[in-house]
């Protein structure tokens, strides 16, 4: 009986402890949020999988989970169960530690607040001025459908110039930042989202700096990999 006992206590006991924090803990709070389940997913073997989730009922921060070797990107899902749910993925980078990420019901891809991810940080200065050629680049395709509608051949040839250049601009844009940020693990990223059908060479120059430790990253293998497949 005393044995009995005992081993019952010891089963309590364990259940009672709290399972052990992973690599990364990702504080999601999301305003005006009364029911529905948070999913933190990463991208593996060209698939969206779920690495950690919770439900809830009721507005509060929630805590998500997962272990991780480098800074990667991650995406906070929110499943409503609702057909309207179409812009619900929250795309950010993760790392060890602690992450916040803050946002509201009505806007919460696009007012999403990310700290404590200084990958996230210097991912958000790239992306800050990619939306200013993003914006050029409505602004010049405005000009070209006006053009074609006056059907000035002047003002199309024009716009048709000033549209290379501003691609050329941007791609240039990239691959300095990634060459500035060879520390990162955003380098090699952009690389690969950005930048993969430019030339080879400059592609080299991005994995040429790479840091050892990013090189070693999953998107610094994922791009050495994918310059060997080139030169194949």
């Amino acid at each position: 009986m005393k044995h009995t006992i005992t081993k019952l206590f010891l089963i309590a006991l364990l259940g009672s402890c709290s399972a052990p924090k992973k690599d990364m803990q990702v504080t999601v709070e999301v305003k005006d949020l009364k029911k529905g389940t948070l999913y933190l997913e990463r991208v593996q073997d060209s698939a969206l999988v779920t690495v950690d989730s919770i439900f809830l009922n009721r507005e509060e921060a929630v805590v998500l989970q997962a272990d991780l070797d480098h800074p990667e990107l991650f995406y906070i899902l929110l499943d409503r169960n609702q057909t309207d749910d179409i812009d619900n993925r929250i795309p950010f980078f993760g790392q060890a530690g602690e992450v916040s990420i803050q946002t509201t019901l009505d806007d919460y891809v696009t007012k999403a607040e990310v700290s404590g991810s200084p990958t996230q940080e210097i991912y958000n200065a790239y992306l800050r001025v990619i939306r200013q050629f993003n914006n050029e680049e409505l602004d010049l395709l405005a000009a070209y459908l006006q053009a074609q509608i006056s059907q000035n051949a002047d003002s199309l040839t024009l716009v048709e110039q000033q549209t290379a250049s501003l691609s050329k601009r941007k791609i240039l844009f990239t691959v300095n930042f990634a060459v500035n940020n060879a520390n990162s693990v955003v380098a090699p990223y952009l690389a690969l989202s950005e930048l993969p059908t430019i030339s080879k060479s400059l592609l080299d120059t991005i994995a040429a700096s790479m840091s050892n430790d990013v090189a070693n990253s999953r998107y610094g293998t994922l791009l050495t990999e994918y310059l060997s497949e080139l030169e194949n």
